[in-house]
């Protein structure tokens, strides 16, 4: 056991220096100022460095750093916070833009690598079982958009940190039946999601279900504790968070002010009426979003072209991995398939999420992959899932890993390889 627990204890070490050296090079490798969205990014931190307040709200793309207003000043500001702590001493030591630039970057790396290890401990809660944990460490650490943006300046790493971190709080609670040990750290935690991004407002409905869920388990004999505790949650969580939504109202007239106005339909219910189009539309931008989850192909598009063909073998791939997963619950009584539904849900809230932006706000979001970020601890569960029921053998079991491992990592040899001859 000991022997174990040690060869699963040196492999996640290997994972997140793997990680880290991946995002690392990404950042080298991008041509400074690049990155997806990094002007407007890097205005909001230096507003919050230089100004103390965030920059006003851009309603056009700024695409460089000359402008005083971002189109990524909707954002809640957290990471634009701790970034512009960073921002301020270099500054002050004097520090060129350039150089700011690359060590906020390789602040990202770090974030980036606290993620990985999050959802290693997301999959422990999961699965009891340190080697799938550092099986689905391992394949988000190396998938390519993943390692990537944590080479940026943008905010979804530390979203995806905070995000995957809640959820082990809350998957540990719902698999025990039992309320939140440390219902404040939990708040807390929740709290600084949606203070992150407004994606960490899923979070809110996916603890919800699972204190109702712990309550019907016990047949509603412990709903004053869960209600007591649910109470605690969420007071923390609008503690930490709310003053950001009241000052949004104050100043924007709507706690979730938006930048960009590019929608597809003016409203959802429209599709009600034209629903073989609108299937479609939802079809080709949910491949494209899922497509580019993995690969960063906008970057890697200019120089191989062939979407369609990357597109349509990562959906072949993921369905043989569904039709895996679905067998091996099936088959399998040593999963918690609660804790599992309860992650694929909250993996449906940050699609749908997606989904209503993209079509009603920004139809570029389709290109977007990073937004699943938070999810991708649940993504990586069920692909190590749908691959452990096709590998049955424990040495079939290691080949497959091999070879999954040397895949990944030559797709990323590819996106640097990409990413090197486009900046030239």
């Amino acid at each position: 056991m000991t022997k174990s627990k040690d060869t699963a204890s040196a492999l996640l070490v290997v994972i997140l220096v793997t990680f880290a050296l991946l995002a690392t090079t990404y950042s080298l490798v991008t041509k400074l100022k690049y990155g997806p969205d990094e002007p407007a990014h890097f205005i909001y931190v230096r507003a919050l460095a230089l100004n103390h307040a965030p920059p006003p709200i851009a309603h056009t793309e700024t695409p460089d750093e000359s402008y005083e207003a971002s189109h990524a000043a909707h954002h809640p500001p957290l990471y634009y916070a701790i970034a512009a702590i960073s921002y301020a001493l270099l500054d002050w030591a004097g520090a060129s833009q350039d150089i700011i630039w690359r060590v906020l970057r390789l602040l990202n790396v770090v974030i980036g690598a606290a993620w990985i290890y999050t959802i290693y401990l997301l999959a422990l809660v999961c699965f009891g079982d340190r080697r799938y944990a550092v099986a689905t460490a391992g394949l988000v650490a190396l998938i390519p958009n993943c390692s990537y943006t944590a080479g940026m300046i943008i905010n979804d790493p530390l979203i995806a940190l905070l995000f995957t971190a809640a959820l082990i709080h809350i998957t540990g609670s719902f698999k025990s039946g039992r309320p939140p040990a440390s219902p404040v750290l939990l708040g807390v935690l929740m709290g600084l999601a949606i203070l992150t991004k407004a994606q960490g407002l899923a979070l809110i409905p996916v603890f919800i279900l699972s204190q109702i869920l712990i309550c019907r388990r016990s047949e509603y004999t412990n709903w004053r504790e869960v209600g007591k505790s649910t109470a605690i949650v969420l007071g923390c969580a609008i503690l930490v968070s709310g003053w950001w939504f009241a000052r949004s109202m104050v100043v924007h007239g709507t706690p979730l002010p938006q930048s960009l106005n590019r929608p597809v339909i003016t409203n959802m219910l429209i599709m009600l009426f034209t629903p073989v189009v609108s299937a479609e539309l939802v079809y080709v931008a949910s491949k494209q979003l899922y497509g580019h989850f993995w690969v960063p192909y906008w970057l890697v598009g200019p120089v191989l072209g062939s979407w369609k063909y990357f597109s349509n073998t990562v959906l072949a791939v993921t369905a043989v991995v569904l039709v895996g997963a679905i067998s091996k619950l099936r088959r399998s009584s040593n999963i918690d398939r609660r804790s599992l539904y309860l992650l694929v849900f909250a993996a449906v809230l940050i699609y749908l999420l997606w989904l209503r932006h993209a079509l009603v706000v920004d139809r570029f979001a389709n290109l977007q992959g990073r937004l699943l970020m938070p999810v991708a601890g649940a993504i990586g569960i069920v692909f190590v899932l749908g691959f452990d029921n096709w590998l049955r053998s424990p040495l079939v079991k290691k080949i497959g890993a091999g070879v999954a491992t040397a895949v990944l990592l030559i797709m990323n040899f590819v996106v640097i390889g990409c990413a090197v001859t486009l900046y030239r």
